[in-house]
């Protein structure tokens, strides 16, 4: 299984497996083990490995895919990479070439950041907004911070961020705690949480990151004028108590802040998106696909090893069926949830090859696939370990399923005039998860009592 593209146009040089190894001792170690964390920046070079591009004979950086069981972790990575490389924002680190892994240009050295004046630390955190303004926009984040992604240049007597994105995320909480005084609270603090909103999160990066650039500290705000002084009082409540509390919601109402500070016209952040919700970044599903099949080929791939691979891949294939059922090519759409199936035999596919098979006019074979749906989520099992947080997401889209599964049976039991049936499935889906389709059913069914 290859870890980094193998097609000849890039020398690699060190071991993947020794880099998934690393990385994953991190993650033990930054939420396990922080208490034992030394003070002071550590190089990170055990994170990433690195080599030269043949084509142009450049030095690159190369982020490898890490074991099989994170093989859908290294997905999302791959398409945020994806999607970094399509925007090509100048303060980014290049991204040369994705899947497998991922290929960088050569980023500027990791160093401790410098300390900075107002202005020229405003500059700085206003092109960190602008990444993630932009980035935020089309689906990516939470994004990763620290020196050993958010490095700093000097060019022609200005500062600016090159930002590699993506990166290794345990190396930013690494870093952070490296830099703390305290590592317990810094461990604690809300920004690090599991369920923190990913924009939140990057603002109050954000702001954090400017603070860390300051020279003076909180006390650059003492002697500053009446609006650029607002500007910074907001940033102190933000890094203190969140971005929520500041009111500031999205990356462009944060850059509105640091333009006053850096004394840059309003035209600079005129254009940055207004996002506060996080849009679902997709993968090309056809890429996945081809990937998982291939995996699930390869004669390196543990039989333990095979459900992470599976699972993920049988996802791939119900999306697929989903967008083609879309476009109205219900053939292809069936034959894609009956592999989903194979791999995966999960009741919310059983729902879909219901509507598929009923939009083929193959009723029976409908009606019973709907049925097979409400047999395997009762004899479902609870797969995986989470989080009160996490398990209390997945009982709501389980509710969401099902609400699917008894209106998908209600509007079959309506074509077929069993009112009292339709009506008691459309019901219960109604109570599971309310939506426009499940209320207009139950008022054919009322009309056709009339």
């Amino acid at each position: 299984m290859k870890s980094y593209p193998g097609d000849g146009r890039f020398v690699v040089d060190g071991n993947p497996e020794e880099i998934a190894g690393e990385r994953r001792v991190l993650w033990k170690f930054t939420r396990l083990w922080h208490r034992n964390i030394q003070p002071g920046l550590s190089p990170k070079d055990e994170y990433w490995l690195h080599g030269t591009d043949r084509q142009s004979g450049a030095r690159v950086q190369v982020h490898p895919r890490g074991y099989p069981f994170d093989w859908r972790h290294d997905l999302a990575t791959e398409t945020v990479a994806r999607t970094v490389q399509s925007l090509a924002l100048p303060y980014t680190v290049p991204v040369l070439y994705v899947g497998p892994g991922v290929v960088f240009a050569e980023p500027p050295p990791a160093r401790p950041w410098p300390s900075l004046g107002i202005e020229a630390a405003a500059a700085c955190a206003l092109q960190a907004c602008e990444v993630a303004a932009r980035l935020h926009a089309r689906g990516c984040g939470p994004l990763v911070f620290g020196p050993s992604h958010l490095r700093l240049v000097e060019e022609n007597g200005h500062w600016q961020i090159r930002w590699l994105v993506p990166g290794v995320e345990d190396v930013d909480l690494l870093e952070a705690l490296e830099l703390a005084e305290d590592h317990e609270r810094e461990s604690d603090h809300p920004r690090w949480s599991w369920s923190i909103d990913p924009i939140q999160h990057d603002l109050w990066q954000i702001a954090c990151f400017f603070f860390s650039l300051l020279a003076m500290g909180r006390s650059a705000g003492e002697t500053l004028d009446p609006a650029p002084g607002e500007a910074f009082q907001t940033l102190v409540r933000m890094r203190e108590e969140g971005p929520e509390a500041a009111g500031i919601k999205d990356a462009a109402s944060l850059a509105s802040l640091f333009a006053v500070l850096a004394r840059v016209p309003s035209s600079r952040i005129q254009g940055f998106p207004v996002v506060r919700t996080l849009p679902r970044l997709y993968p090309d599903w056809d890429v996945v696909i081809a990937d998982g099949e291939a995996l699930l080929q390869s004669d390196a791939l543990r039989d333990g090893y095979r459900d992470y691979v599976k699972l993920p891949l049988a996802a791939a294939y119900h999306q697929r069926a989903s967008r083609a059922w879309a476009r109205g090519e219900h053939g292809a759409a069936l034959a894609d949830v009956n592999r989903a199936l194979e791999l995966d035999n999960h009741a919310p596919y059983h729902t879909t090859r219901a509507v598929l098979l009923d939009a083929l006019n193959r009723r029976d074979e409908a009606r019973a696939a709907v049925a097979m749906a409400f047999t395997v989520d009762a004899e479902g099992k609870e797969r995986g370990f989470w989080t009160p947080d996490e398990q209390v997401a997945r009982e709501k889209a389980r509710d969401v399923d099902r609400a699917r599964a008894h209106l998908t049976r209600g509007l079959f039991a309506l074509r077929a005039g069993s009112l009292d049936e339709a009506e008691a499935d459309l019901r219960r889906a109604e109570e599971l998860a309310p939506s426009a389709l499940s209320t207009r059913a139950l008022a054919a069914v009322a009309r056709a009592r009339s």
